[in-house]
């Protein structure tokens, strides 16, 4: 996972501390509204969940860009402490694990409570919350620095239905197959082939069933242990901050409800090619989370902190079952997009069949773009060359 941000502790002469933020010139996109978003999304968080943040001091923008003052908050990362309880052996579950592991269903179940009837990022207007704003993700940032996609590709609304987000998440695949120039496709074969799983997954996403109107609830691409400080006591692991809000949004119920990508402590980009293999590691390791996590929501709905319609850990286990793990996950990961269809979607919606078996559902717009594009990636091939989408001043000011 790309880091895009840097984080600079300032110690004033009375012996203040300070955290200043600020994203990395190149490896961040979209500086302004991913700070601005979370600047929001912080402040918000400190004033209507029970999350600790850091609470925000200022925030605003100089010569070199945009950048908030934050709290110092004492703590190690929480991903930090609990490494040497790892085991090669999943289904393992010391005590530091299992305390992680209700720490972060804690911060999970709190996060899951604030509701919103439109999926984008929230703002401040006149003393009123509302979501505002476009969803701006992790992948948008990945697919404009790594992808080649210029950045005026990207819709800029406010979703009102599932459905509709999910569409539009299934058309920037499809964006990153044509505007990535090099490595993009080994051959005519594997261009036909990763054009066709994009087709398809567009068309997964008008099948499957939604919680299409909402409410909606919060969720950040970087939620995971080591964004989160715990105490440096070696008896106890207190949860002293939950940091780097910077892709939060309001989203599809559905990505609220699959079961969390982080519980073997590594992000995505560092699994097996073959997922399977992954799935046999994970697998174990989620159990013992869910278990964790049905008796935290049995101790919420005891006190009346929660309702029982609101518990996650069905609707997780679910979606193990019902793939929607992974159709959620291929929807967030452009760069994984292809794995993850080919090895858990295409069969389960689709059948038994080859890539080629897949051309009969295609629409024929769909397959006159297949006959324009496959000559052009080989040409885009040939060429070896990169596209500038931007101006010195617009790459500086994004």
């Amino acid at each position: 996972m790309v880091l895009t941000t840097s984080a600079v502790p300032v110690t004033f002469e009375d012996g203040f501390r300070v955290i200043v933020r600020f994203p990395i010139l190149g490896r961040s996109r979209f500086r302004i509204e991913k700070s601005e978003n979370e600047v929001f999304m912080m402040l918000y968080l400190y004033d209507h969940t029970n999350i600790p943040v850091p609470q925000i001091l200022g925030a605003g923008n100089w010569g070199l860009g945009p950048y908030m003052v934050m709290t110092f908050i004492e703590g190690g990362l929480m991903s930090n402490r609990i490494e040497s309880s790892l085991s090669l052996d999943p289904t393992i579950s010391g005590s530091d694990i299992e305390h992680a592991f209700r720490g972060m269903a804690h911060v999970l179940l709190e996060f899951s409570k604030p509701v919103f009837p439109y999926i984008g990022a929230i703002t401040k207007e006149s003393r009123l919350w509302k979501v505002g704003r476009r969803p701006l993700s992790l992948n948008m940032n990945e697919l404009v620095s790594v992808g080649n996609v210029p950045p005026n590709k990207f819709s800029n609304q406010v979703f009102r239905t599932a459905s509709e987000y999910f569409h539009d998440l299934a058309e920037r695949h499809l964006l990153h197959l044509e505007y990535q120039r090099n490595d993009a496709v080994d051959d005519e074969s594997d261009c036909r082939k990763k054009y066709i799983a994009r087709c398809l997954f567009r068309k997964i996403t008008r099948q499957i069933p939604l919680e299409e109107s909402g409410p909606f609830h919060l969720y950040c691409d970087d939620l995971r242990p080591s964004n989160v400080l715990v105490s440096d006591s070696e008896q106890t692991l207190t949860i002293n901050s939950v940091i780097d809000w910077e892709y939060t949004y309001v989203a599809p119920v559905e990505f609220t409800q699959a079961a969390p990508w982080w519980l073997l402590f590594e992000s995505p980009e560092s699994w097996e090619s073959d997922l399977n293999k992954f799935l046999l590691r994970y697998m174990p390791r989620l159990e013992i989370f869910l278990n964790i996590l049905r008796s935290c929501e049995d101790e919420q709905i005891k006190m009346h902190a929660m309702e029982e319609h609101y518990r996650l850990s069905n609707k997780m286990a679910e979606s193990m079952e019902n793939g929607n793990f992974w159709v959620c996950l291929a929807a967030r990961k452009s760069f994984m997009f292809d794995d993850i269809y080919w090895t858990f979607l295409d069969q389960r919606y689709f059948g038994d069949g080859s890539p080629e078996d897949r051309i009969s559902p295609l629409t024929q717009e769909e397959l006159d773009e297949l006959e324009r594009l496959v000559p052009l990636k080989m040409q885009q091939a040939i060429e070896n060359t990169l596209e500038e989408h931007l101006t010195y001043d617009e790459y500086v000011d994004l």
